[in-house]
């Protein structure tokens, strides 16, 4: 049994391309703009305008380097196989340090663990910030030895796989267990391999997940068992939420940072106008 990741839908090839081309251009053009300025403009009052030479620079940066990542996932694809005796998995992740090469003995797996992964979400409207996002889910499982884990992030186009594994490991009366948490979401790096498997080896936080051969309907039975076991109100405990905490806080300071920003910016140039 082999399981081998696709590329990204064309779609979103295009849309990264088209991507790197505008938001690397525009921080380009942010950091080359202020230089031309004063170079045809050459009074002293416009010196402080060199800060967004700097803003410029790092945004260059910083989206070449995630788009960099993001092709290089493109040319890289996890692959997984099962033999007769083994598990042997290449993953490859867009997050730092989450790519590994791993093979177990297929004695050696205790449970796997099925779980919603997302893919992206994306606002309604680019322009009117209203109503809420729309997201997208595939199925992730995490394969688990005592000491490790082997995480499969199936494709939204590979479901029949998907319960294709779901299917062999049951067969085989491997412990399947469930839990509707979001522990990984692709590029935001909200936890790690290590943070999910320690998770994901705590009682509190799965369920058993028991399979009928309708895996929609399972998935939620399984959904519901875990409520009615752990409660509702720890389905907002977990890397998805703190990292939206973390967001909300780093939009607040971000925002009094602008204003501040701007403010002295133009209370700068006003005050070297008026010394000049």
């Amino acid at each position: 049994m082999v399981y081998q990741e696709r590329q990204t839908e064309l779609f979103w090839r295009v849309f990264y391309v088209y991507g790197a081309i505008v938001l690397i251009g525009l921080s380009l053009a942010l950091a080359v703009a202020p230089l031309a300025l004063i170079y045809y403009y050459p009074v002293a009052w416009l010196i402080p305008l060199l800060v967004f030479v700097a803003i410029g620079g790092f945004g260059v940066y910083w989206f070449t380097n995630t788009f960099r990542r993001l092709f290089w996932k493109e040319r890289h694809h996890s692959r997984y196989e099962v033999t007769a005796t083994h598990i042997e998995g290449v993953t490859y992740r867009h997050e730092p340090g989450e790519s590994v090469e791993q093979v177990f003995p297929l004695a050696t797996i205790q449970q796997v663990v099925f779980f919603p992964a997302i893919v992206r979400k994306t606002q309604p409207s680019p322009t009117v910030r209203i109503g809420r996002p729309t997201v997208e889910y595939t199925p992730m499982l995490a394969i688990m030895t005592e000491t490790d884990s082997m995480e499969i992030l199936f494709d939204q186009r590979d479901l029949a796989a998907f319960e294709q594994w779901i299917q062999y490991f049951d067969e085989r009366d491997v412990p399947l267990f469930y839990t509707p948490k979001r522990l990984y979401w692709i590029g935001a790096n909200i936890s790690t391999r290590r943070e999910r498997f320690e998770r994901l080896s705590r009682s509190e936080e799965i369920i058993p997940f028991t399979y009928t051969g309708d895996l929609v309907a399972d998935e939620q039975t399984a959904a519901t068992d875990w409520v009615e076991t752990h409660g509702s109100e720890r389905l907002n405990e977990g890397p998805h939420e703190a990292y939206y905490v973390k967001q909300r806080k780093i939009m607040k300071w971000t925002f009094f940072g602008t204003i501040a920003g701007i403010a002295l910016l133009v209370g700068s140039m006003l005050a070297i106008a008026a010394f000049t």
